[in-house]
């Protein structure tokens, strides 16, 4: 349970994010950019003349410590971008997203793991780059290596880890390094049944500490089991804000079509 005075840790305050189709700056070859200045040629568009599409807009919330705030949408909705906004790794185009806390964000499978590092050595990066002490994450590594059932495998460069390797150790780094704020999109889909439900119960013992998780997902009985709250977005806006049940049926009723 959360309370009406916990402080907030999320906030999204009128985000917007346009996207620009076609071609990107600096992608056209040596030999295009000539043919170009000497006007001869295709005539390539400028990126003025690219047409643009909005993939959020108008988004605002906020999710206060010890909260889990679901977000459903089909794909295409804005889900995956409004995340990467809230991890910080996409700039939004107008408003503003605050986070109050460090963030761990698992967005995709091996998310910040360097390839060529053993998994040891990404414990260790990735508890840097969360900005914990060596001490820290020393305090932390047996326990991550055993929720993660990685022991045989430490010392292998994680390139040659399979998806569920990968899953595994990515989301233990996160729930074990004192990261105040989760982002999840939907990485928890990767896991056998077993390991999605002991990272559901490693989710709940997080929140009860004062955590707060961001957690997107397509499974809506994971969004009615961690969920207090839950968003829906659809065509980049959201729809309905409210608990998480009430959140489900909306999703079903409106977007989904799907008769109760």
């Amino acid at each position: 349970m959360t309370s009406a005075s916990a402080p907030v840790a999320v906030r999204a305050a009128g985000i917007g994010k346009l996207y620009q189709i076609g071609a990107a700056p600096g992608t056209s070859t040596i030999y295009e950019r000539a043919a170009r200045m000497l006007g001869i040629g295709p005539k390539t568009p400028s990126l003025d003349e690219h047409p643009t599409v909005w993939a959020l807009r108008d988004i605002s919330f906020e999710a206060v410590a010890g909260e889990v705030l679901g977000i459903l949408g089909r794909n295409g909705s804005g889900k995956t971008t409004l995340m990467k906004i809230l991890a910080r790794t996409t700039a939004p185009t107008e408003g503003e997203a605050e986070t109050n806390g460090r963030v761990a964000a698992l967005l995709e499978v091996g998310t910040g793991f360097h390839p060529d590092l053993s998994g040891r050595d990404n414990i260790m990066l990735s508890g840097a780059i969360l900005g914990m002490s060596r001490d820290e994450i020393k305090a932390n590594h047996d326990a991550i290596v055993e929720f993660a059932e990685i022991g045989r495998f430490l010392d292998t460069a994680v390139k040659h880890y399979s998806s569920g390797m990968f899953l595994r150790l990515a989301f233990s780094v996160s729930i074990h390094l004192s990261a105040e704020i989760m982002l999840i999109d939907e990485i928890l889909a990767v896991g056998d049944a077993a390991f999605q439900l002991k990272c559901q119960e490693r989710i709940r013992q997080a929140v009860a500490s004062g955590r707060t998780v961001v957690f997107v997902s397509h499974s809506l009985p994971t969004i009615e089991a961690l969920c207090n709250r839950a968003i829906v977005l659809d065509g980049g806006r959201i729809r309905y804000s409210g608990g998480a049940r009430d959140a489900i049926d909306y999703y079903t009723r409106e977007i989904l079509n799907i008769a109760a």
